[in-house]
């Protein structure tokens, strides 16, 4: 998820700050449950991964000393800098005044670069008139939606739709509003059955933040950004570093992967808690043995049977870093 966005970051936005006030106060924030959240109800069908994060419980567990700054909590959840800078400016009210954040990704258009669709549920009603009043933008019709195209990067504009005061989608490319539902769907209806299942299955009712993403493709999906172009090709100026470059030993892995789930529970006394499914128990089996290997002496729990892997680990920050950081480092 964060490779989609880094790669924009990187490649397309280089848009203003939006101005933003205090957030208010964290204290008591409940989350909804995962299947109820309010933003997931624009995400087209051809998404394939989606991350959903509640700021103001993400903020007071990640960091309650600093209740103020989303951007911090985001930080201390792996994302790295130019994709936190990416969530920003694609929110356009600004992190600070965002509810809830779901960032979707689909692969149907190709898997380089992916379909990403951001949707943000605003703490307060805003006005997309007086937004794009103070930016350089352009309105066009597409599909029977107003879009806001705001003046970015190399890649000049992203786009925004407005469906009412309190949601924001946004986009990189205006491509990516295709299967963009222009009314809400709730219960999850416009997804996939495999990625509705995971949510209402595997994700914790109260999880701050979570991930799910499944594909029987993760193989065609990953090879364009391990692909080692600054030794093949040369640098081309179009083609950003990724975080995944000359890592080959990943596709093998990638063939074999059916799903991943996060969840990161409000709860204090819950754990972190990562569920891999891959295409086969033998996988699955050898996956485990993989990752008790690879977290030996970590207060990192392996288990699962049958084609899932699951890993679990008490909260603290610097864990989740670490359970993230090893699901996908080279083994020594």
């Amino acid at each position: 998820m964060t490779l989609g966005l880094g790669i924009a970051a990187e490649q397309w936005l280089n848009t203003a700050h939006s101005p933003s006030d205090s957030a208010p106060s964290a204290q008591d924030y409940v989350v909804e449950r995962p299947a109820e959240m309010q933003a997931l109800v624009y995400l087209p069908e051809s998404t394939e991964a989606i991350l959903a994060v509640h700021l103001s419980a993400a903020t007071e567990k990640f960091e309650p000393d600093h209740p103020d700054d989303p951007r911090k909590a985001l930080s201390q959840l792996g994302l790295p800098g130019n994709v936190i800078d990416t969530l920003d400016r694609l929110s356009g009210v600004g992190l600070k005044n965002v509810d809830q954040l779901v960032v979707g990704m689909g692969f149907a258009k190709g898997s380089f670069p992916p379909q990403v669709v951001v949707v943000v549920h605003t703490r307060a009603a805003y006005d997309i008139a007086a937004l794009a009043n103070e930016r350089d933008v352009r309105i066009l019709k597409k599909e029977g939606r107003t879009l806001r195209a705001v003046k970015a990067g190399a890649l000049p504009e992203v786009y925004w739709w407005s469906p009412n005061d309190r949601v924001l989608v946004a986009t990189l490319l205006a491509r990516d509003f295709e299967n963009v539902p222009h009314q809400p769907v709730a219960g999850l209806g416009q997804l996939k059955p495999e990625i509705a299942n995971l949510i209402r299955e595997r994700v914790a009712e109260d999880a701050a933040v979570w991930l799910v993403a499944s594909s029987d493709r993760w193989a065609d999906h990953v090879r364009p950004y391990t692909f080692p172009w600054g030794e093949n090709l040369g640098r081309v100026n179009f083609v950003p570093v990724t975080p995944l470059e000359g890592r080959g030993d990943l596709l093998d892995p990638a063939e074999r992967l059916r799903s991943v789930v996060l969840s990161i529970p409000q709860s204090s006394d819950r754990p972190v808690d990562v569920q891999v499914e891959l295409k086969t128990a033998t996988a699955a089996s050898e996956l485990r043995t993989t990752f008790a290997r690879r977290f030996a002496g970590d207060p990192i729990e392996v288990s699962g049977e049958g084609e899932i892997c699951r890993l679990q680990t008490p909260f603290e920050p610097a864990g989740v870093g670490l359970l993230i950081g090893g699901l996908v480092r080279p083994d020594k």
